[in-house]
């Protein structure tokens, strides 16, 4: 469990955007991890709110996909060429709208997505 723990510290800095629009979490329930994806997403009209949505969701689990692999290849050269099996237990998102105004059709929203992982 420490060769992950320490391999998930790395994937939050590896994964996270310059601007800090984008960031990964993890978090440890005994033998389950969760990864959560942040983003920052700016709305721009309330008919393209799907759409957008569509697209934070395609992008969310293309960069946790991409840093789960970046955990496992880490993790293969760190314990001595062992693989590190990671089954997907579950996935969740949402939205949180943090700015909007009756004038503007702009809303600024939190895009989170948690995925559980277990491994063995």
């Amino acid at each position: 469990m420490d060769h992950l723990s320490n391999l998930a510290n790395a994937l939050q800095s590896v994964e996270g955007s310059k601007d800090g629009n984008v960031s990964l979490t993890h978090r440890f329930y005994g033998d389950i991890v969760e990864i959560t994806y942040t983003s920052v997403v700016h709305f721009s009209e309330e008919n393209s709110l799907r759409l957008q949505t569509n697209r934070e969701i395609d992008r969310s689990m293309q960069v946790i996909n991409g840093g789960m692999k970046i955990v496992k290849e880490n993790y293969k050269n760190i314990s001595g060429g062992k693989n590190l099996t990671l089954k997907e237990q579950g996935t969740n998102d949402n939205i949180e709208i943090i700015s909007a105004t009756a004038h503007s059709p702009r809303k600024i929203a939190y895009y989170r997505r948690q995925v559980r992982f277990s491994h063995s």
